[in-house]
């Protein structure tokens, strides 16, 4: 019950922040740079790096693959069938395909598995969704004139960089990797109080996309994860981590691609918003319910 009243505090407090004026749209730019080019980094580096890559559990990787590459086509086809062309449907098919692994399940991976969760949702996000999003997310949003920009996001390079020390037996010393656990760690709250800063309600013009999105993103997908799971017989923290994965709301990130190709940024940020709220709702149902580790 603390976790829910902590995360649900981080986030009210950013909204009333943000409503109050006192946190502005430069405020959360410089929280977003932090995050992105410091402390996601950090973590990044700390827990890859640490990771036993021999006894990973690498069809966690796998998973986020196939969900990331069934999403998009899925989302893809259900866009046209709606009747959604150009901008619309590039942006139907980001939010749709690629879950906020990183911005919102890392805290809430902490909060409901602890330690151990929030290791195999960093290699979900990192290693799972982040090559696809970084690849097929910046193709669909920008052509391929976009997939050279990818190459220069820090996480990915940060990713790289804890793979190569990683394979090479490679340790940072006991200091520096409490500097690293240090900074890596302010991701969490800060994560929870940028989408709460980030939330938008004057975006919900058009429900008919936004609840497409949030079915087939939010429930339709996780159930077929599950059912597919099942009939392999997997079970286990692993595949819990990466089902809670799976059915996060949109990611963050995506309303960042549709500012930048200029694409339909409302719809983007009314997905964002309610599929947030939606998860949020529901955590707090689950924590409360005894659900988690």
């Amino acid at each position: 019950m603390d976790k829910v009243v902590l995360i649900l505090g981080i986030f009210t407090l950013a909204i009333i922040l943000r409503r109050a004026g006192v946190l502005r749209e430069k405020h959360i730019g410089w929280l977003v740079r932090y995050v992105v080019t410091l402390s996601l980094p950090c973590l990044t580096l700390n827990v890859i790096g640490a990771l036993d890559l021999r006894h990973a559990h690498f069809d966690v990787v796998v998973i986020a693959w196939v969900v990331m590459l069934a999403g998009a086509a899925l989302s893809w086809g259900v866009g046209r069938w709606a009747g959604f062309e150009g901008k619309r449907l590039r942006v139907f098919t980001l939010v749709t395909a690629f879950p906020n692994t990183g911005f919102l399940g890392y805290p809430l991976a902490y909060a409901l598995f602890g330690g151990a969760g929030l290791s195999y949702a960093v290699l979900y996000d990192q290693m799972g969704m982040f090559p696809i999003f970084l690849s097929l997310g910046f193709f669909i949003a920008g052509g391929k004139e976009s997939l050279l920009e990818s190459l220069k996001f820090p996480p990915l390079i940060a990713l790289a960089i804890a793979l190569v020390l990683n394979v090479a037996g490679l340790r940072p010393s006991e200091a520096f990797a409490s500097v690293l656990g240090g900074i890596g760690w302010t991701t969490l709250p800060l994560t929870i109080f940028l989408i709460g800063a980030k939330l938008r309600f004057t975006a919900l013009r058009d429900t008919r996309p936004l609840v497409l999105c949030l079915l087939l993103r939010m429930l339709v997908i996780p159930a077929i994860l599950v059912a597919v799971l099942y009939l392999m017989g997997k079970s286990g923290l692993p595949y819990r981590v990466a089902v809670m994965e799976t059915a996060m709301p949109p990611a963050l990130t995506t309303s960042i691609l549709a500012i930048k190709y200029r694409l339909d940024e409302d719809l983007a940020v009314a997905c964002i918003s309610a599929g947030t709220l939606i998860c949020l709702v529901v955590f707090s149902a689950a924590m409360m319910l005894g659900w988690g580790s």
